[in-house]
């Protein structure tokens, strides 16, 4: 079956079941575009909060500013339970390749002053666009459910900062003093399959994500005369490819680790070596046991390493987000919600968890209650059956398809929500 026949027998199943958004989805794909050919990185997301808040002007929903760039978007609808759902807002430093008509040409300039693209490269402008339309369509279908949904439009997800500043800002009244605390958190991300397919499963969903910053000193010197310097990048080098070991030698192989390497920095002209080289560490795990060994080997490797270098290092935590737990009703809920819509060959609970981390594992800790968090598909069905497969999250060529992505993520969330407080 064609990708657009699929999605318009998902829609038609939504309609079906007294879920219409179709009038509303024309501005939303508007808003989702815009947003992309728009994108800011983590903090800065000041264009992205006004046209959220623009986007939601003239409706019953009251927009109040946290986080500094973030809102949280209440919509009362008379007494009972409160959902919250949060979409993250930030993007990538990415220069974008996708090739679309509303591509990103965004730059920005880095601490360091480096000037990079900006991508969303991770699906932040679908999700935003995605709650503002069922927000707008949960405030023109009042009869239909009771209760309090409060949209969170959290910036800061990539950097592992922004939940913990939504959660500052509301719990000490920073972002209004009446926005009600929830009795159940939702989000929804965007991921690499086929779009109308939904993955969610109960208990461990995301990893727990521990990153750190490595500065390599050595001394600096001229390219003719490495022997009277001490050089950092052959020291760096060979802590990047050290660090290999760790997961391959140091972890039980029944037990889940991944690390990564992302950044390498180093010099400024070919016949310089440089004083310093810096390079970026991130270690996924599920289960403290093994981010113990983990973060025990990585220092291990990197000061021997640095010893047999005669090289110096500095090693700075820059993050630790714990691991995704989904409640087991709530994703048993999302499951019974979008099963019959989505098709239940297309909702898929996954026997295992996903080594990637979001910050939305804060809500439910932090406040209490319990919390789900599911993936959806958006690229054509067409791309998955090519030889090569299709790009994916972070990647510069990762493309939602431009209007059925958000369609359905508009879709999903008002099922959900719904569902949960159906009149």
């Amino acid at each position: 079956m064609d990708t657009d026949t699929s999605v318009a027998m998902i829609l038609a199943r939504a309609a079906a079941q007294g879920i219409d958004p179709a009038p509303l989805l024309p501005d939303v794909v508007a808003l989702y575009q815009d947003l992309h050919r728009h994108p800011e990185l983590s903090g800065a997301e000041y264009r992205t909060q006004r046209t959220v808040a623009a986007a939601l002007a003239g409706t019953g929903v009251e927009v109040h500013e946290c986080a500094d760039t973030g809102l949280v978007a209440v919509l009362r609808n008379g007494p009972g339970q409160v959902a919250w759902m949060r979409a993250d807002t930030d993007a990538l430093p990415l220069r974008e390749a996708t090739g679309l008509p509303y591509a990103s040409e965004a730059t920005a300039v880095l601490d360091g002053g480096e000037v990079v693209g900006v991508m969303h490269a991770c699906g932040h402008d679908v999700h935003t666009a995605a709650l503002v339309g069922a927000l707008r369509y949960l405030d023109g279908a009042r009869e239909g459910w009771r209760g309090t949904v409060v949209g969170v439009f959290q910036p800061a997800e990539e950097t592992g900062r922004g939940a913990v500043q939504v959660l500052d800002d509301v719990l000490d009244g920073i972002a209004g003093q009446d926005v009600p605390l929830p009795d159940v958190v939702y989000a929804q991300h965007v991921t690499s399959a086929p779009l109308g397919r939904v993955v969610c499963r109960p208990g461990w969903f995301l990893s727990r994500q521990r990153s750190w910053k490595a500065t390599v000193r050595g001394i600096g010197g001229h390219a003719s005369r490495p022997h009277l310097a001490r050089d950092p990048i052959v020291a760096a080098a060979s802590m990047v490819g050290a660090l290999q070991t760790v997961v391959s030698r140091a972890v039980d192989p029944f037990r889940m680790a991944v690390l990564t390497v992302g950044t390498f920095h180093a010099g400024t002209k070919e016949n310089i070596i440089p004083a310093e080289a810096v390079f970026t560490v991130s270690a996924r795990t599920f289960e403290p046991a093994v981010t113990d060994v983990v973060e025990a080997s990585m220092l291990r490797v990197l000061e021997g390493e640095a010893a047999a270098h005669g090289v110096t290092i500095e090693i700075e935590q820059l993050f630790d987000i714990p691991a995704c737990f989904n409640d087991e009703s709530l994703a048993a809920g999302v499951v019974d919600a979008l099963a019959p819509i989505f098709g239940p060959e297309q909702v898929v609970v996954p026997q295992d968890p996903f080594p990637a981390a979001d910050d939305f594992c804060h809500y439910g800790r932090r406040l209490g209650v319990p919390s789900v968090i599911w993936n959806f598909g958006v690229q054509e069905q067409e791309l998955f059956e090519a030889d090569t497969p299709p790009p994916r999250n972070h990647d510069a060529r990762f493309a939602p398809h431009p209007r059925h992505a958000v369609s359905l993520g508009v879709v999903a969330a008002i099922s959900v929500i719904m569902d949960r407080l159906r009149a």
